[in-house]
């Protein structure tokens, strides 16, 4: 199953969705995704057909503007080479929302998102930006949230780009230690490194099964 957390073009709020066939099926119910996660698998997929068979709006995949799948409720645990970070919720975004101005460079690997088991059940991309002195200062998840079933690879080949020129490369384990166990609802695994970016440099990011976006250095809209 794929998800999204988008912001309803009908009334401006944050709403869950379904992935079918390229579109986002708007989930009945007012239920956010992470409170479904936590119903386990079975629940999970449950919401995913009632979402496909009566999907209270749809839009196409690209038109949706897109949040961050799930909102932390706690500091995010995140590695980064073998340094570990504890990224507050409040630094948590969308990859449709404004980049920190003073954001320079960029961490890039996967998010695992435990369900009502404890274990990671689900994955999504994730971005850790940082300043000129290399402290965080924005952690971008999504925009699709992957359930762990509809993985077909062991390892997860991500990398980066600007200019259609490769400035990043690196590999994820789904089953990582790091990414399935230890505190934190949500975990982050980022091995790619990005070189100092220039305000209006547009990175693509590509996490191989878990999609693709792109995002503006410095953009404020």
């Amino acid at each position: 199953m794929r998800w999204v957390t988008y912001l309803s073009p009908s009334g401006g709020g944050a709403r869950v969705g379904a992935l079918d066939d390229g579109d986002v099926m708007g989930s009945p119910g007012g239920r956010s995704l992470g409170e479904l996660l936590e119903g386990g698998d079975d629940a999970l997929a449950a919401a995913h057909q009632r979402a496909v068979d009566g999907a209270i709006e749809i839009i196409v995949e690209p038109e949706a503007r897109m949040c961050a799948p799930v909102l932390p409720t706690g500091p995010v645990p995140v590695l980064v080479g073998e340094r570990e970070y504890a990224i507050g919720p409040e630094l948590v975004r969308g990859v449709d929302d404004p980049v920190a101005p003073e954001a320079r460079s960029a961490r890039v690997g996967v998010a695992a998102l435990a369900g009502g088991s404890g274990h990671a059940s689900a994955y999504t991309p994730a971005c850790l930006w940082l300043d000129e002195a290399g402290e965080p200062v924005e952690l971008i998840l999504g925009p699709v949230l992957t359930t762990s079933d509809e993985l077909s690879t062991d390892v997860l080949e991500l990398s980066t780009s600007v200019d259609d020129e490769e400035n990043g490369h690196g590999r994820v384990e789904p089953d990582h230690d790091w990414l399935v166990s230890g505190p934190g609802r949500v975990r982050a695994l980022l091995p790619v490194a990005t070189p100092v970016l220039e305000a209006d440099d547009e990175l693509f990011v590509d996490a191989g099964e878990l999609g693709t976006y792109e995002v503006r250095v410095g953009s404020q809209v």
